[in-house]
């Protein structure tokens, strides 16, 4: 009878083990560098970091939302956005002139069409990956949309510095990405504490500005001059 009673203690130890391991949760916090040539200035607080499971883990999902991407002086604010898998974006024009915004990021590739001033059209995202926003008139104008599969992100502040909140117990790939830095990821353990700072280094130094196509995969024609 004892040896029974001791056994069932040592079992009910176990699962209360496994199930306050499960419900911890600590925060994810670090900084992001970058490896520059002289002259480069990245925008530092559109550097995005999220969390990757290790180990096919699943991870539970995040529920859609809906935000805006505005056009406001043939820009595009905000110009890096991050949405969980599901969500939708609206893309109103404050401008008084006309703009198409479009992407072939498959496979969220869209064409919003040609549209004027007012509360503007809305795209829901589907499939996890990078989406490149440009306006099929304006070929300066771009964005980039992130869509992820994980409720575990942040952008970095000014100074590099990010904080992911409620991370639960389990090793993480922590992957940051910035548009003139590329991606790089570093590895962090989630157990009974806070994980120790995670210090990761984008380098920008290959970074080159380049053209991009029109929605129809062709060169700009007169890129300049229209101005509907």
């Amino acid at each position: 009878m004892k040896r029974l009673l001791a056994q069932c203690t040592l079992a009910a130890a176990a699962v209360w083990t496994v199930a306050a391991t499960a419900a911890f949760a600590a925060p994810v916090s670090g900084r992001v560098s970058f490896a520059l040539n002289r002259g480069q200035k990245p925008v530092v607080n559109e550097t995005l970091v999220w969390l990757e499971p290790v180990g096919g883990r699943q991870l539970r999902k995040a529920a859609p939302v809906t935000v805006q991407m505005t056009t406001r002086g043939k820009m595009l604010v905000p110009h890096v956005a991050a949405v969980p898998v599901g969500s939708t974006i609206t893309f109103p024009n404050e401008d008084p002139i006309s703009h198409n915004l479009f992407s072939l990021s498959s496979p969220n590739q869209f064409d919003l069409g040609l549209y004027r001033a007012g509360s503007g059209k809305t795209h829901t995202f589907t499939a996890p990956g990078i989406v490149n926003v440009y306006c099929n008139v304006h070929p300066n104008m771009s964005a980039v949309i992130h869509v992820l599969a994980t409720p575990y992100y942040a952008f970095a502040d000014q100074n590099g510095s990010f904080t992911i909140a409620d991370v639960p117990a389990g090793r993480y790939e922590v992957v940051a990405w910035n548009e003139q830095g590329g991606t790089s990821r570093a590895s962090v353990d989630v157990a009974s504490s806070a994980a120790a700072p995670v210090a990761i280094t984008l380098d920008a130094r290959g970074y080159r500005s380049a053209p991009h196509s029109n929605k129809y995969g062709r060169t700009y024609d007169n890129p300049h001059s229209k101005e509907y």
